[in-house]
């Protein structure tokens, strides 16, 4: 069951008044969740090309 709380807190998502990140970070701050995105991006990026398919899981 949701609170009203999860509620609110999904809603405030769902509007774009707060911004999360891939790793649950969240910020109702556009530029640090526009960082938070960035820096997600850099890094998946890196482990692309050390041949990581997953989360730390190097490709067979």
């Amino acid at each position: 069951m949701t609170t009203p709380e999860q509620s609110q807190q999904e809603r405030a998502l769902e509007t774009g008044a707060v911004y999360q990140d891939a790793e649950g970070r969240r910020t109702t701050d556009p530029g640090s969740g526009a960082a938070h995105a960035d820096s997600e991006a850099e890094r998946n990026a890196e482990h692309l090309r050390r041949g990581e398919v997953g989360p730390r899981v190097p490709e067979e």
